[in-house]
């Protein structure tokens, strides 16, 4: 039996080369798996003609921040009418690096929510050996209104 799970794309505002996740695996209340697949061709736009070429950790920080979003958007009513800003993150152990051919794979946990702040933790491995790459202890997203940056920007104008 398989579970279907939205397409990141369909759920974050953005698309390549921005979007670094390309599915969720796995989505209980509170906890969900994300995977990002890392291939030459992104690693050649990042690091030229390197060889061999890992995944840089500060994209595997951002693909983390993004499962964190998306479990955010899973678990709300009206995800279309939320705009996720990163806040901070503390903690962050790099430990590791993935390279092209590798898939890299983010659990996060939800620790807290209001209506303004989400709060999460969670560790990024790779999915072949289960070698952790990356651990958050914490890190925070502002959720705000979907059009609160464009009210913002106009009365800024004024």
């Amino acid at each position: 039996m398989t579970q279907s799970h939205p397409d990141p794309g369909d759920l974050l505002p953005y698309g390549y080369p921005a979007l670094h996740v390309d599915r969720i695996v796995r989505h209980t209340p509170g906890e969900l798996e994300a995977v990002k697949a890392v291939t030459y061709h992104e690693l050649d736009s990042h690091l030229g003609s390197a060889r061999p070429g890992r995944f840089p950790a500060t994209l595997a920080l951002e693909s983390f921040l993004q499962a964190c979003g998306l479990l955010v958007l899973q678990e709300s009513e009206d995800a279309s009418g939320q705009l996720l800003i990163f806040g901070s993150a503390r903690g962050v152990r790099v430990l590791g690096a993935v390279g092209a051919g590798e898939l890299l794979v983010h659990s996060v946990e939800l620790v807290d929510r209001d209506e303004e702040t989400a709060t999460f933790t969670g560790r990024s491995r790779a999915a072949g050996d289960g070698r952790v790459v990356l651990e958050v202890d914490r890190a925070i997203t502002l959720i705000r209104p979907a059009g609160s940056l464009d009210a913002a920007a106009g009365a800024g104008a004024a």
